[in-house]
């Protein structure tokens, strides 16, 4: 059994939000939170890859990269993580900042 919140809009739309985990955004809102908020980062990133791939050459397999590339997976399935259970909260939040009302709670 699922619990949400309604939230009513202005104009008299009603929205339905899911309290908990949030598979959406474990799967789908991180990645666009990494397009929209966090694209400085990636160019950064970018830029220092191909600044050390000028300079250096291209990394070449070893155990320190496929080290550092499975702690950047880590990284990542934990920010994933973070972004599925706060994802319905940052929802709920973006909800009222634009005017939407709680009436209440839903069992289904």
């Amino acid at each position: 059994m699922s619990t949400y919140r309604l939230y009513k809009s202005p104009n008299g739309d009603i929205v339905r939000v899911k309290m908990g985990f949030s598979w959406r955004a474990f799967f789908v809102g991180s990645m666009s939170a990494v397009i929209r908020r966090t694209w400085l980062l990636f160019v950064v990133a970018a830029l220092y890859y191909a600044s050390e791939a000028y300079f250096y050459g291209v990394p070449t397999p070893t155990s320190r990269t496929a080290g550092v590339a499975l702690a950047a997976v880590g990284f990542y399935a934990v920010y994933m993580l973070f972004c599925g259970v706060n994802g319905n909260r940052w929802l709920s939040d973006s909800l009222r900042r634009r005017g939407f009302t709680l009436i209440g709670e839903e069992r289904r």
